[in-house]
């Protein structure tokens, strides 16, 4: 075995570390899926997905370029695992996988404008001594308009810091 010192850079997911824990981002990632995309000089969105947004598969609409909807989400997937703000909206246009149309491609282009604007965003794991353990849930009971199946949401904190 071989000792490389500290974790600095792993599959696309920055580590620093500081007196004050650890922070763990993929800002470097963000400016390549914006570029490829063509969005690079898009303008930025204040919010990942509108509120209410009732998106759904609507019956004769245009489908989009599967292949692309599906390589697109699945990046913005693995850019969730250090972005928890724009896991609900991931989650959203990821139920469209199967008959993407224009108007969820759309949605995602959102999601990728509000990146833009929220590039060195990621997570700080804090130094601390407290390991109280803390969850929280909701439910927006059958609000899925094509299968009514509930939206459900939760989060873990451990000592203050996200853990799931």
């Amino acid at each position: 075995m071989k000792d490389l010192g500290n974790l600095k850079y792993f599959l696309g997911i920055e580590v620093l570390r500081s007196k004050r824990g650890i922070f763990i981002s993929q800002r470097k990632y963000i400016p390549d899926l914006l570029a490829e995309t063509g969005m690079l000089d898009c303008k930025p969105a204040d919010t990942p997905i509108a509120t209410n947004h009732g998106l759904q598969i609507i019956e004769g609409e245009r489908s989009t370029y599967h292949d692309r909807y599906r390589r697109l989400v699945g990046k913005l997937i693995y850019l969730s695992h250090t972005r928890p703000d724009i896991a609900y909206a991931v989650g959203v246009v990821s139920r469209f996988m199967h008959k993407p149309q224009i108007h969820h491609m759309t949605v995602v282009m959102g999601i990728l404008r509000y990146l833009k604007k929220t590039n060195s965003r990621g997570l700080l794991f804090r130094k601390n001594d407290n390991l109280d353990l803390l969850a929280y849930t909701d439910a927006d009971w059958a609000g899925d308009r094509d299968g009514k199946k509930s939206t459900l949401g939760y989060f873990t904190l451990v000592g203050g810091n996200l853990i799931t």
